[in-house]
Order: C-alpha cells, then sequence, then structure tokens
C-alpha cells in the first residue's frame, strides 16, 4: 500500500502527480493508479478527468476502469461528450469494467450522435455487453456465464 501511495523516489504521491505541471507526468500517475488498482485515488482520478490533455484524461478513465468503483460511471459517462476519439475509446473500455447496466440510456444517447465510426463501433459493442449484464443478480464475477 506504501508503494501505492507515495512515489518511489519521485519525491511526492502518485495522486498528487496527476496535477503535475508535465503530462507526461500525469499520465504515468494515473496509469500506475490504475494498474495498483488504488481505491483511495478515484476522486483524483474523476478530477483528472476534466484536465486540459486528452492523455491524461484517457489514461485517468482506463484507470477507474481499472478500478471498478461505480462513483466512476457518471463521470465517465460525461467523457462521451469529449472531442478526443480516445478520450471516448477510454471511456467506453472504463463503462464496460464497471459493468452498470445503469450506464446503457445514456450509452444509448450517445449512440444516436455519434458521429465518429470507431467510436460508434465502441458503443455499439459496450452496449452489447452492459444489455447481457442486465437483471443479473450481483454475484461479484462475470466469468460465471
Amino acid at each position: 500500500l506504501c508503494v501505492a501511495v507515495v512515489g518511489c523516489g519521485s519525491g511526492g504521491s502518485y495522486v498528487d502527480d496527476l496535477t503535475h505541471p508535465s503530462a507526461e507526468r500525469r499520465v504515468a500517475a494515473a496509469e500506475f493508479l490504475g494498474a495498483q488498482r488504488e481505491n483511495s485515488a478515484v476522486a483524483a482520478l474523476v478530477a483528472a478527468l476534466g484536465d486540459s490533455e486528452p492523455g491524461v484524461r484517457a489514461k485517468s478513465a482506463w484507470a477507474l476502469g481499472m478500478i471498478r468503483d461505480s462513483v466512476a460511471m457518471h463521470p465517465l459517462i460525461d467523457l462521451l461528450d469529449d472531442g478526443d476519439r480516445e478520450v471516448k475509446q477510454a471511456s467506453l473500455g472504463a463503462l464496460m469494467n464497471l459493468e452498470q447496466p445503469d450506464a446503457l440510456p445514456a450509452l444509448g444517447s450517445a449512440l444516436s450522435k455519434e458521429a465518429d465510426d470507431w467510436v460508434v463501433g465502441d458503443l455499439e459493442k459496450t452496449i452489447r455487453y452492459l444489455e447481457l449484464l442486465e437483471g443479473e443478480a450481483d454475484v461479484g464475477e462475470f466469468s460465471f456465464r
């Protein structure tokens, strides 16, 4: 846990690095926090979804998907209006990881407005996946199917 919160040799925590002046360092911090599934970083990662750099927004979305905290669902849905394709795709991947069928109405709405064929394909895939989960009891693992 100490390694996840305090960056080895970085002089600060990875959570603090999410607001560092260097976009490269912010991306690395989000990647580390997601890889470590650092639940204590959820609020900071949600805040990083508003970063000016698309790479930081995309990696923060990915990290939230890795952590799988449902608190991130609505902020990730909001990213579907982002102007950057990679940000939208990272958000959709994260929403799949969250496994929250409650996101389906927003995904349907986003699908009706989306012009980018790559994002449309990812939206359709995410919708199909979440539809499989609709009405299921939460048994903690999707792998039982």
